[in-house]
Formats: C-alpha cells, sequence, structure tokens
C-alpha cells in the first residue's frame, strides 16, 4: 500500500469511528427519555370535592421548590413515590435493594414528604424557599396530588414508517425461518442485506480495479522520491500523484461514496436489530421508554430497580420476561400505566437464546459465561475481515515497494479498528456482536468472490519498469534484435531493451529466444552422432551427410613440383631459408 492509500484508510477509520460513537450513542437513544419527558408544573385545579389541607397556590410552591432541588431526571417523582410508599429514599443509609417493589415500607407517608421539603429548603436559595406555614397542614391527599403534578402520559399508538416495515420483515424472517429465534433470524437478515448491498460492492471493486491500473505510475512517482522524507519533497510526491490521476480522470475518494451512502443504511438497520420492541414487535417508542423507566427505577418507587444492566437496547428488556413489567400499570410515574400493561402483555417476544445462554444481555466481567467470547470473536473476526478485504480490494504494498509508513498505519488500523469493535461489543446485547461478526463474514466471502469475477490486474516487473520510463518523460521503445538476440547484444541498446518491457515485446522477445534455443539445440544433437567408441564421426565419413556428386573438373597440369610452388619466406627445420 502506497502513502496515498494510507491515507485514505486512515480517514476511512476515522469515519468508521465517527459511526462506532454514533451508533453507541443512538443505542441509548432508543432506550433513552424520548416520550417520557419531566412535566411543568402549570396550573393546579381543585374542585370542591378536595379533602387535600393545602391550597393550589402552596401545593405549586412546594412542587416548584421540590422540582428546582431534585431537578435530576425523574428524580422528584422517584422520591415522592417512595415517600408515598412508605420509604425515604434520602434517609442515612437507605439500601434500595432491600425495599420492595411490590410492598409498602413502615415510613409515614406524611412525615416522609415533609422531611423532603425540610431538606430542600436547606438546599434552595432564600427567594425559592417555602415557609413551614405552606406545608404544615399536608396530610396525605396532598402528597397524592403532589405525585400527581409529576405524573406523564405515554403514547401506546403503535409505530409506523419505513423502519417498522423493514422490521416487520424481520419478524417474519425471525418466525418462520428462524422457528421463533432472534439469532437465526437476524442471520438470515444479513445475507439478504448483503445481497442486496453487492451493487455498492460492485462498485467499490471497479474502483479498485481502476487504482490498480494506474499503481505502476504512482510506483514509479513514490521510486523517484525513495529515500526524501522532508516536509517539501513528500507534498511535490503528492502533487505528482494527484496531477496523475487527475490526468487519468480517477479520484482516489470515489470509493468512498458507495460507503456513504450505507451508512443511512447501516444506521437503519442497527436500530431495528437492536430494538425489536419497536421496530420487530411494533410497540411505540414511547412504550420501549417507559419499560426502560420501570425497568431503572428505584425498587422503593415502584420501579424494577435493574440500573446495573446496560440500558442500550431494548433486546435487554424482552429477555427479562414481559411478564415481569406487569407492575407498570400500577407504576405512580405514568398516568396510563393500565393502557400500557394492557399494549405489551400478550407481546410474543422472540427467543434470544442459544441453549442456556442468554444473548439478549450485554457480556459482563462480573459474570463468567460465553457471551464474553463475543467481543474476543469480534476482535479476530474484524482483524481478519480488514487484512482479506484490503488484499481483495487490491490495496496491499506492491513488490518492492518498501512503504514503510503505509505498513505501519496498516498494522495500526488492524489493531485500532478491531479493538474499537471489541470494546463496542461490551457495550450492547451479545446478539448484536453475533450479529456483526456475522455480517463480517458474509463480506469477506463477497469480497473473494468479486475478486474472482472481477480481479485486479496483475503486473510484473516489466510493467512498473515501463511506466518507471513513461513516466520519466522517455516512451517505451522497441529494439529490433537479431536471431540470436537472447545471447548477443549491443552495449548501445542495454538500456533500451532493459525498458523495453510492454507485456507484448516481452513475449515477442521470449519467444524468438526460445525458437533460436531450438535450432541450436538441434544442430547440436544432429551433431552428436557418435561411432561406437563414443568418437563423433567426421563430417566425410557420414554417408547421411555426403555432398552431392558433381561434374568432374579437368584438372590442371603440373608445371611445378611440390618442392618448387614452396613460398619463399618458408623455412627448413635448421631454419634456414631454401
Amino acid at each position: 500500500m502506497n502513502q496515498k492509500t494510507g491515507t485514505f484508510w486512515g480517514r476511512i477509520g476515522i469515519l468508521l469511528t465517527v459511526v462506532l460513537l454514533l451508533a453507541s450513542v443512538l443505542s441509548g437513544c432508543a432506550t433513552g427519555k424520548s416520550g417520557v419527558t419531566k412535566p411543568t408544573i402549570g396550573d393546579i385545579v381543585m374542585d370542591g370535592s378536595y379533602e387535600g389541607k393545602l391550597t393550589a397556590a402552596q401545593l405549586k410552591a412546594v412542587a416548584t421548590l421540590l422540582s428546582n432541588t431534585y431537578a435530576k431526571d425523574f428524580q422528584t417523582t422517584y422520591l415522592l413515590l417512595a415517600a408515598s410508599r412508605g420509604y425515604d429514599m434520602t434517609a442515612e443509609g437507605f439500601d434500595d435493594s432491600k425495599a420492595s417493589n411490590t410492598e409498602k415500607g413502615d415510613v409515614d407517608p406524611v412525615t416522609a414528604v415533609k422531611n423532603l421539603i425540610v431538606k430542600a429548603n436547606a438546599k434552595a436559595a432564600d427567594a425559592d424557599k417555602v415557609a413551614e406555614a405552606d406545608y404544615a397542614n399536608l396530610n396525605e391527599t396532598d402528597v397524592s396530588k403532589l405525585i400527581e403534578l409529576f405524573r406523564t402520559a405515554v403514547d401506546v399508538k403503535p409505530e409506523t414508517g419505513l423502519q417498522r416495515t423493514i422490521g416487520k420483515f424481520l419478524n417474519w424472517l425471525t418466525t418462520y425461518l428462524g422457528f421463533g429465534s432472534y439469532i437465526v433470524g437476524i442471520c438470515v437478515f444479513a445475507v439478504i442485506i448483503e445481497i442486496l448491498m453487492t451493487p455498492f460492492a460492485v462498485k467499490q471493486q471497479k474502483n479498485s480495479i481502476k487504482q490498480a491500473r494506474l499503481r505502476p505510475k504512482e510506483m514509479a512517482i513514490r521510486q523517484k522520491y525513495a529515500g526524501r522524507n522532508d516536509q517539501v519533497t513528500l507534498q511535490k510526491q503528492q502533487k505528482e500523484i494527484q496531477d496523475m490521476y487527475a490526468k487519468e480522470n480517477f479520484s482516489p475518494y470515489s470509493g468512498c461514496l458507495p460507503l456513504l451512502v450505507q451508512l443511512p443504511i447501516i444506521f437503519i438497520l442497527y436500530n431495528i436489530i437492536i430494538d425489536p420492541l419497536v421496530y420487530v414487535l411494533g410497540q411505540s417508542t414511547a412504550v420501549s421508554t417507559a419499560m426502560s423507566t420501570f425497568y431503572a427505577a428505584p425498587r422503593a418507587a415502584g420501579g424494577l430497580g435493574m440500573a446495573a444492566l446496560s440500558g442500550k437496547s431494548t433486546i435487554e428488556l424482552l429477555s427479562v420476561g414481559i411478564e415481569k413489567f406487569s407492575g407498570i400499570a400500577d407504576f405512580g410515574l405514568f398516568s396510563n400505566g393500565s393502557a400500557i400493561w394492557d399494549a405489551i402483555r400478550n407481546l410474543k417476544a422472540p427467543n434470544f437464546k442459544i441453549g442456556p445462554f442468554d444473548f439478549g444481555l450485554a457480556p459482563s466481567l462480573t459474570r463468567f459465561d460465553i457471551l464474553l467470547l463475543v467481543p474476543v470473536l469480534t476482535f479476530v473476526v474484524y482483524f481478519f475481515s480488514m487484512k482479506l478485504t484490503r488484499k481483495f480490494s487490491g490495496q496491499t504494498p506492491p513488490p518492492g515497494s518498501n512503504d514503510r509508513q503505509t505498513a505501519c498505519s496498516n498494522a495500526m488500523m488492524d489493531i485500532m479498528m478491531p479493538a474499537m469493535s471489541a470494546v463496542f461489543t461490551f457495550m450492547v446485547p451479545g446478539i448484536v456482536g453475533v450479529y456483526w461478526m456475522f455480517r463480517s463474514v458474509i463480506g469477506i466471502l463477497k469480497s473473494f468472490i468479486l475478486a474472482k469475477i472481477m480481479p485486479l490486474p496483475v503486473f510484473t516487473e516489466a510493467d512498473y519498469k515501463a511506466a518507471a520510463k513513461e513516466m520519466a518523460g522517455k516512451a517505451p521503445k522497441k529494439v529490433e534484435k537479431s536471431e540470436r538476440a537472447g545471447t548477443v547484444r549491443s552495449l548501445h541498446h542495454i538500456d533500451d531493451e532493459d525498458f523495453d518491457d510492454t507485456r507484448e515485446a516481452a513475449l515477442e522477445r521470449k519467444a524468438r529466444m526460445e525458437e533460436q534455443e531450438k535450432k541450436e539445440q538441434a544442430e547440436k544433437a544432429e551433431n552428436a552422432k557418435k561411432s561406437p567408441f563414443g568418437i563423433p564421426l567426421l563430417k566425410k565419413d557420414r554417408k547421411d551427410e555426403q555432398p552431392a556428386e558433381k561434374p568432374a573438373e579437368t584438372p590442371a597440369a603440373p608445371t611445378e613440383s611440390a618442392e618448387e610452388t614452396k613460398p619463399e619466406n618458408e623455412t627448413n627445420n635448421d631454419g634456414q631459408a631454401d
């Protein structure tokens, strides 16, 4: 991978980091306080049948004091509810785990509420304090009226829209293909989603192919500046690469477009998966929020007091069991608690378990079970997913690139992103991690198939040399060679031949050299015919190679003896001239 690609993946890493953080936020929003807001104190109406001792003005003053003092979430309501049920949550050493959400305590409700007012007066500014006369005559009817001021109604109208439509489809998959198993249902759902998103993957693969075709030229530019790491040189190198991309009508960021298009889809699917109560079972967001509120509310106030769980998904609520939410009908925070219970009492929640293990719960270090393997496996799968996807998309460093900066960047991303995924799976139910892992595996298989159907171009050293010569301003030059070009070369053409490395020229030259070699070997084999004693036959002794008979020629009459025809400069054995 080159520096440009390393920067690209670095930005993608930052983008995915933001995605993970947003997903975490969205998971919390799925069960947040939306739809169940802190009520405001308006005009208090009391008819003639009211049996309380405080006036409307006194009740409003007390309610305002409590609201301003205990302003965190529903704290005021919880304190009043607990007081009305005989529990003083402000008492020293109070332990909510020992309280009962079905039975009343032994504290006088009126005394407990008056104690709240006294403590609120001690914390409030002088202008916000109320006189003792304003609450001295307070009775249980006044306490009930105060609680009524802080109650809120919940909209139980079922959810509609695109997410609900997709959720219905997921519910069908879970019921009929998954046989009630939510894990099987979301796995089938993941396969279908990956198939539908194949066009985006094809677009990315095409972009990878286009980028790979430009790699020899990019490598030639980088080799030009190899060994120089000063800022000026790096900027110049980057500019040349960008100019080359512009000349070839290619943008390295065009591969980001399919990813950006997929982000809204990822968010939609994530909310559907993590919030089956709303989108799969069709309850309103307000009902989901009301269940989460009741789930985490103090036991002394009538809630389940289960705030120790992650609270990031309604999967956890359904895993607890619908029957445990029957107390929501009498939960004093909601004015229509019975309507909430009627909406959820007949729900048939999917099965989130695999054997005895409940994947509807989040992994916890305090509970050692198979769920702890989910973050570990998420890390492993995501790690190999990044490596294999990079390989299939042609983002691995080419041979001889020697790009240490990019190698270090890839190594860091290969650890950082899987680690972030593992941490994230600690924050959500285990079933979300299973879904994430399964989609990663499907993504690897899809990338592998696309790489086989749409393979990336493969380049040889010859291609890189040709690109280097082209980027240096020299067009590759073909050199005419003799039939013995593989064995004898003119020194004047050594450089040209080294750069004559287009694939066609290389193949042609190789074929020519092989033909010449075969010709020479045939000649040697023909000359290797030997006598029985291993001595090569003389040409004159080989009958099959005797020359054809020629017409007899009339020899010229000898005019001199052999001795007379010797050259004048020929000497005798004694060194004397004849």
